[in-house]
C-alpha cells in the first residue's frame, strides 16, 4: 500500500502546473519598485486570466458600489496582496477547469470549494478578521488534493466512491485504505510543489482532523465552512455525507451558533455569482 502511494506522489509531476503568469505576478509583487501599473502590465499579457480578474473584482464577492473596467482600477479598488490571492485562485481553476473528471463533475468540483471559499470568508468576516480574502482562498484550495486522487488513479477512486454511496463509508477513511493515502495528503504536497504560502498548504492538509488543538485560524474555519456547504449542497468533491464537527476546531474559530445564519445567507446569495466570475468563459 505504501508503495502505491510513492508513486501516487511521484506522477504529481504528470499533472499541469500553475501558469507562468502567476509566478510573474508573484515576483513583480515582491520587487521593490513593484506597483500597480508594473503588475497590470504583466497581467495585460493573459487577456484570459485579465478577463476573469476583472469579473471576480466585479462579482458579489467583494459588492463594489460602482464597476471597475481596468487592470489598473480593479488593483487599486482591491489591493495588490488581495488580487495576488484573486490571481492564484484563477489560475488553479484555470489549470483544472477543463479536464474531464469521469468520477465527479468538474464544475460540480468547483462549485463545491467556491462555495467554501465564500462560506469562509462570510465567516471571517463575522469574526472581524482582517484580510479576508485569504480565507477565501483557503476554502477554495482546501480539496484540491481530490483532483490528482481522480485524475491518476481514477478506477481507485471509482471503488472508493461506489463504496462511499452504497455503504455510506466515509470517503476519507476510503481513500486511505484503497490507495494508502488521502486527499488531505496529496492536497498538502500538491501546494507545496506549487510553492504556495504554507497556510494553505496546513488548511489543505488538516481541515478534516478532529482531534487536535493547535490548528491556524484558516484551517478552523475552512473545516467550519466546509461542513456548511456540504450541508447545504452547494456542488461535491464527492463525499455525499456532512463531514463530522470536530468540537476543537469549532472552539479554535472563536465562532458562535447564532453567527450561522448570516453566514449561511450570505454564503447563498453570493456563491451563484462567484461561480459564474470563475467559470465563465
Amino acid at each position: 500500500m505504501k508503495a502505491r502511494a510513492d508513486r501516487l506522489l511521484d506522477r504529481l509531476n504528470e499533472l499541469p502546473s500553475l501558469p507562468a503568469i502567476y509566478y510573474q505576478v508573484r515576483e513583480a509583487l515582491v520587487r521593490p519598485e513593484g506597483s500597480l501599473e508594473s503588475m497590470a502590465r504583466v497581467l495585460e499579457a493573459d487577456l484570459s486570466l485579465s478577463a476573469r480578474l476583472l469579473r471576480v473584482a466585479n462579482s458579489a464577492l467583494y459588492g463594489l458600489v460602482s464597476k471597475v473596467d481596468s487592470l489598473t482600477h480593479a488593483l487599486a479598488v482591491i489591493g495588490t496582496e488581495e488580487a495576488h490571492r484573486i490571481i492564484l485562485a484563477t489560475s488553479v481553476v484555470s489549470v483544472f477547469r477543463d479536464i474531464p473528471l469521469g468520477a465527479v463533475s468538474m464544475r460540480s468540483f468547483w462549485e463545491h470549494s467556491i462555495a467554501t471559499g465564500v462560506a469562509s470568508r462570510a465567516i471571517a468576516r463575522r469574526l472581524g478578521q482582517t484580510e479576508v480574502e485569504r480565507f477565501y482562498l483557503a476554502g477554495l484550495l482546501h480539496d484540491i488534493g481530490r483532483l490528482p486522487l481522480y485524475l491518476l488513479e481514477p478506477d481507485a477512486m471509482g471503488q472508493a466512491l461506489q463504496a462511499h454511496r452504497e455503504h455510506r463509508a466515509d470517503l476519507l477513511r476510503l481513500e486511505a485504505q484503497i490507495l494508502g493515502i488521502t486527499h488531505t495528503d496529496v492536497g498538502a504536497l500538491l501546494l507545496e510543489k506549487w510553492q504556495i504560502p504554507r497556510v494553505y498548504c496546513e488548511v489543505a492538509g488538516r481541515h478534516h482532523d478532529l482531534a487536535e488543538d493547535d490548528y491556524c485560524l484558516e484551517t478552523s474555519i475552512t473545516h467550519i465552512a466546509d461542513i456548511i456547504t456540504n450541508s447545504l449542497r452547494i456542488g461535491s468533491s464527492g463525499t455525499r455525507a456532512v463531514p463530522v464537527l470536530s468540537d476543537a476546531q469549532w472552539q479554535r474559530s472563536g465562532l458562535e451558533i447564532e453567527d450561522l445564519r448570516p453566514v449561511v445567507d450570505l454564503t447563498l446569495s453570493t456563491t451563484k455569482d462567484v461561480v459564474s466570475a470563475f467559470l465563465e468563459s
